[in-house]
């Protein structure tokens, strides 16, 4: 499947942005470090800040079922990650200049905002993320009618021509089109990122707080989320160019189309539908204060832990049916273009 982008042009591209985000952060940074040697350490914590929270489970859980629906849209894929990212970035940014430019504001409001993000932002998020996995589902049901007609005839699956068959379908898909391009990806990230009750977007906020009230220049500030935003940006760009060149890969011929999308597509349906339905019933929790085994059961969940939890799985799974598909000789099947 082509898209006419070349991936040495993208991979520039984005690559690019990146280092131009680093660019930044050190030109600031530089402005104020000798005056200021603590900066250092900041900068350098909120970049690791910003890899960590890539790995959060909504981001990976995003970034896969975004790619799968555009890539089924026949779209250009690999600038998904970085987008989404950047947009994510962007609230980060806007509050931090927010708190550093009118700190005893900050102190005051910031309580209100994490409550008020907690409830709307995590609730977008869950909304998203279970839309996706409704869309993927009906991807998921074409699927497995052209592996059982594959068995009969040789035909070359189109996921969506069958999902489309869906009444229900094409009502859904008229919301979820609204997303057609890389650079819309970011206003999905920007909505996530509002939500912004996570330990590492407040680490990042407290600690331009806390060098505010120290004296440190607010334009050297700015280097803290700058740094943060191109840690999370290198990895959800990685994130986004690793999913790209799997499905990409996965949808070349009928068969590897069918035996991979079976086994990958349900994976992101169960990961997008759980991170879903606990994005909803935290935002719940939050907006009708509830106590219960579910609101706890859904609070201590590490979403960190979690999204490692789920890279590892979709390694496995992609080692696993790759394997499967090299000692069994499958691919025999594309050259023979038919099952037996």
């Amino acid at each position: 499947m082509t898209d006419g982008h070349s991936w040495k042009f993208d991979i520039t591209r984005y690559g690019a942005f990146i280092i131009l985000i680093l660019a930044m952060g050190t030109v600031f940074l530089s402005t104020g470090i000798r005056q200021y040697p603590q900066l250092l350490g900041m900068a350098g914590i909120s970049f690791t800040f910003g890899l960590r929270h890539a790995f959060d489970v909504d981001h990976i859980a995003a970034i896969d079922n975004m790619t799968r629906k555009m890539l089924n849209d026949g779209k250009n894929t690999r600038g998904v990650g970085f987008s989404f990212s950047f947009g994510h970035s962007l609230v980060v940014l806007i509050l931090t200049i927010m708190t550093v430019l009118f700190v005893e504001w900050a102190d005051h409001s910031m309580p209100v905002f994490e409550s008020v993000g907690g409830i709307f932002g995590t609730m977008i998020a869950a909304v998203m993320l279970l839309m996706l996995a409704f869309f993927n589902t009906y991807i998921l049901t074409g699927i497995w009618k052209n592996f059982r007609k594959m068995r009969q005839q040789t035909i070359d699956p189109d996921d969506k021509q069958l999902a489309a068959e869906s009444k229900i379908y094409r009502i859904f898909m008229k919301l979820l089109n609204l997303i057609n391009h890389n650079w819309q990806v970011a206003i999905v990230g920007f909505l996530f990122g509002l939500g912004f009750d996570t330990a590492t977007q407040v680490a990042v906020l407290a600690t331009s707080a806390t060098a505010t009230s120290a004296g440190v220049p607010w334009y050297s500030i700015l280097s803290v989320p700058l740094f943060f935003t191109a840690g999370m940006c290198l990895m959800d760009t990685l994130d986004g160019f690793f999913m790209s060149s799997t499905y990409n890969w996965i949808i070349s011929t009928s068969y590897r189309k069918v035996y991979f999308n079976l086994i990958l597509t349900s994976i992101s349906i169960i990961a997008a539908g759980f991170i879903g339905f606990v994005d909803l019933v935290q935002s719940l929790t939050a907006t009708f204060d509830w106590h219960n085994p579910l609101s706890q059961w859904a609070a201590s969940l590490d979403f960190n832990e979690l999204g490692i939890i789920l890279v590892v799985v979709f390694v496995l799974a992609w080692a696993g049916a790759l394997l499967i598909w090299r000692l069994m000789n499958l691919g025999q099947y594309d050259r023979e273009g038919k099952i037996e």
